[in-house]
């Protein structure tokens, strides 16, 4: 009997002991089953996060690339319901913003004829969102930035590029601010006699050399000596060689840095007649009046500019011996842009040339003697050529203006261009920028004010061609980047 007990109560202890074990096993499965659901549930949570972080990615740079195509066609940023404001309505979502720079930094709208640069900034949204509480990537924001190209003459180059060097005196002055200033590529710079004052900057790739109390107003890098007798330059000195050895004898206010470093320059441009280049805003060619055939070779004492009111004209005078001919007391009034080609412009036994606006538009001027050997970025003037080929010097006498600068309208705006020299004396007054190939002289009294202009089909900075935009347009892409916050 004793025994029979034992042996049930010993069983009865072994069933314990194997339901304490089941549910250890059971325990350890439901944990590991728990942690395994947990693992799916977080790997399905971050897989959908990656598939709708390339969803909005991808939707975001659909925005960007709609409002850049819509750029290119005439009114597709203003027809937007907002104006400059993208909204996608099918099922990739996305709203891609506008905004263009002028100058004065980024404003919000569409661009205009003064835009330089434009930004998209589009936000996408993923067509299927994480789950799982994984939302990271349901949005995406990207930044594209894009040169901003419109018809017309492009801006580009310094105040005044004397290739070959050349010499001021006499109470001259030269306003180079908001430009690299004057700069001279391969020759010597002299200022002399009294009182000429360059406000600005100067590099010369050669010698400087005042003679008389001439002042820059800027910095002033010489590969050469910088000989300053009693000038003064406010700004630093970088040159070579110094004299006297010590530029603080001179009333510097900032050291002499001595440096046998070459200052970088741009090259020379060679421009070309290419008729072909010239547009205007809208993209539409300027028209063509060629002389002696269909228009004279003597500059009107009146209104000079194309058939229709405001529309800019070439007058190719080429074939004129001797360039344009001037009168006495001319006062050419621009009802248009205006482009002469000449080989040579010699006013030099004319007195009081001007060249005023008829109205109160700006209008500009050229004044271009093409390059004779295109190509080869330096400044060729075939002086030797016959008639009527044969290039000659920009010589100005007494009085000619192509500015009103002292006018509160400041309306003429002109670009003097010659492979030969710039001889101007004698009061003259100019508005714009002059590229000059040969060593050139700018005599008693002259004043200068840098206004950028430019030359059709070629990039003053660069010394390269460019190609001709006849609408309004984004250009090569500045950056791309991708925004928190999406």
């Amino acid at each position: 009997m004793l025994l029979s007990r034992l042996i049930r109560a010993t069983r009865v202890g072994d069933r314990g002991s194997a339901l304490v074990a089941v549910l250890g096993v059971m325990v350890v499965g439901l944990i590991l089953t728990t942690l395994i659901s947990s693992q799916i549930v977080s790997g399905y949570g971050f897989s959908s996060s990656i598939r709708a972080s390339v969803q909005s990615q991808a939707t975001a740079d659909a925005g960007v690339a709609a409002a850049r195509a819509s750029l290119y066609v005439s009114g597709g940023c203003t027809s937007q319901p907002t104006t400059g404001k993208y909204v996608s309505t099918g099922t990739v979502k996305y709203s891609a913003i506008v905004e263009h720079d002028d100058g004065s930094g980024w404003q919000a709208g569409c661009p205009t004829l003064n835009t330089t640069r434009v930004r998209i900034t589009s936000t996408g949204t993923a067509q299927s969102s994480g789950v799982a509480g994984v939302s990271s990537g349901n949005t995406s924001k990207v930044e594209a930035v894009f040169n901003y190209l419109t018809p017309g003459v492009t801006a580009s180059g310094t105040s005044m590029f004397l290739n070959s060097g050349g010499q001021v005196e006499a109470n001259s002055s030269f306003d180079l601010s908001e430009s690299d200033g004057l700069v001279v590529k391969n020759g010597n710079f002299v200022c002399s006699k009294n009182n000429a004052v360059i406000n600005g900057d100067v590099t010369i790739v050669g010698n400087l050399t005042f003679t008389s109390s001439c002042t820059v107003n800027g910095n002033a890098t010489v590969s050469g000596t910088a000989t300053l007798g009693s000038g003064l330059i406010r700004g630093k000195l970088t040159a070579s060689a110094a004299s006297p050895t010590n530029p603080n004898l001179t009333g510097q206010a900032h050291p002499y840095v001595q440096s046998t470093v070459t200052p970088a320059t741009p090259p020379w441009t060679d421009v070309t007649y290419r008729p072909q280049d010239w547009v205007d805003s809208s993209g539409a060619a300027y028209e063509i009046k060629t002389a002696p055939t269909n228009f004279s070779c003597t500059l009107p004492n009146g209104s000079l500019g194309g058939s229709s009111l405001g529309h800019p004209v070439i007058i190719n005078m080429l074939g004129c011996a001797g360039g344009p001919i001037a009168s006495n007391n001319t006062t050419v009034q621009l009802t248009s842009d205006v482009v002469i080609f000449a080989q040579q412009f010699n006013f030099s036994s004319v007195n009081s040339l001007v060249f005023a606006s008829q109205n109160s538009s700006i209008h500009r001027i050229w004044f271009i003697t093409p390059d004779s050997v295109p190509g080869n970025n330096l400044p060729d003037c075939n002086r030797s050529a016959p008639s009527p080929d044969t290039q000659g010097d920009f010589v100005a006498k007494n009085g000619l203006t192509a500015s009103d600068v002292f006018q509160t309208t400041n309306t003429v705006q002109a670009m003097l261009y010659t492979p030969c020299a710039f001889l101007g004396k004698n009061g003259f007054t100019w508005n714009g920028q002059i590229y000059a190939g040969g060593y050139s002289y700018v005599q008693n009294n002259p004043v200068f004010t840098f206004t950028p202009i430019g030359i059709a089909g070629v990039n003053l900075d660069t010394g390269l061609t460019t190609t001709v935009v006849t609408s309004a347009q984004p250009g090569t892409q500045i950056s791309n980047r991708d925004l928190s916050g999406g």
